[in-house]
């Protein structure tokens, strides 16, 4: 069965300079209280996460119905677009999203509530099915969600997943992934489709400098996922890790062939991703 189709990117809170904040109080809303304490680099890839291990919060809204709250301070201007959960257990908690462009503190400032529909869900493939779509007037610099559940209930929260992009203008000197045809940003979800064992399936892309005045040098692209390679030849050798030595402002790469292979019967199917995670050394 396809998968809803997803116009923006999962964004990467753990590794692109993200910060992530946590408070819980025994009062239904935690926004004002502001943040107690700072995820670390390791609980936020565990926010990440997308299976029924080790959630982030074991019981939420349990005995003296705490509530949970969340804040992202994101580097720069972001459009928020989409967002899922991953519950393992739930009631029905009340969740509260909010923005803020102008906030400094995830206390101050002017806060808006976007427009979108809630839905709990505890499918093993909420994170990709589940996606929920969600409307801000502007761009935000500052998002930050609220559970809470009064009925004292075990509620427990494997992940939070947030889609959308950076606002345009911000970070100028940037590297994109591009389509190695067209040359146009991929700015969604490249879905790989629902395939039987024992295919085998390839994509191209490129990397492109988007700065319009800088050179990127010493660029590393490393894959995340054992499900897919990665080479400079449609004939391999494939490999999880590819080096650029620098590419010039408004530059491309070369192509670089991606490739999705499933080994025969009998595997554990199911929705996965993996991600390239691009790096910069150093720009001049």
């Amino acid at each position: 069965m396809p998968y809803p189709v997803i116009p923006s990117r999962r964004i990467p809170y753990d590794i692109d300079g993200t910060e992530v904040g946590h408070r819980r109080t025994g009062i239904s809303n935690s926004f004002s209280a502001g943040v107690a304490t700072w995820a670390t680099s390791a609980q936020k890839i565990q926010l990440q996460n997308q299976l029924n291990i080790a959630p982030f919060i074991q019981s939420y809204g349990y005995g003296n119905r705490d509530s949970d709250a969340f804040w992202f301070f994101f580097p720069e201007l972001r459009e928020i677009t989409h967002i899922a959960f991953v519950h393992f257990d739930i009631d029905s908690p009340s969740i509260t999203l909010q923005g803020s462009a102008n906030s400094t503190n995830g206390i101050d400032g002017t806060w808006e509530t976007p427009v979108w529909s809630p839905l709990v869900s505890t499918r093993a493939d909420a994170w990709r099915n589940d996606i929920l779509p969600l409307s801000f007037s502007g761009p935000i610099k500052i998002f930050r969600i609220n559970l809470y559940d009064g009925s004292g209930d075990v509620n427990v929260l494997n992940s939070i997943h947030l889609y959308g992009f950076k606002y345009s203008g911000e970070t100028p000197d940037d590297i994109l992934f591009v389509d190695a045809g067209t040359v146009a940003e991929l700015t969604a979800l490249t879905d790989w489709g629902d395939r039987p064992e024992g295919t085998t399936q390839f994509r191209q892309v490129k990397v492109k400098n988007a700065s319009s005045s800088k050179t990127a040098n010493n660029i590393n692209l490393q894959l995340n996922h054992t499900d897919f390679l990665m080479s400079w030849n449609s004939g391999g050798p494939w490999t999880t890790v590819l080096d650029i030595t620098s590419l010039g402002a408004g530059a491309e790469s070369s192509p670089i062939y991606l490739k999705n292979e499933l080994g025969p019967p009998l595997l554990i199917l199911g929705p996965k991703d993996g991600r390239i995670i691009a790096s910069v050394g150093s720009w001049t």
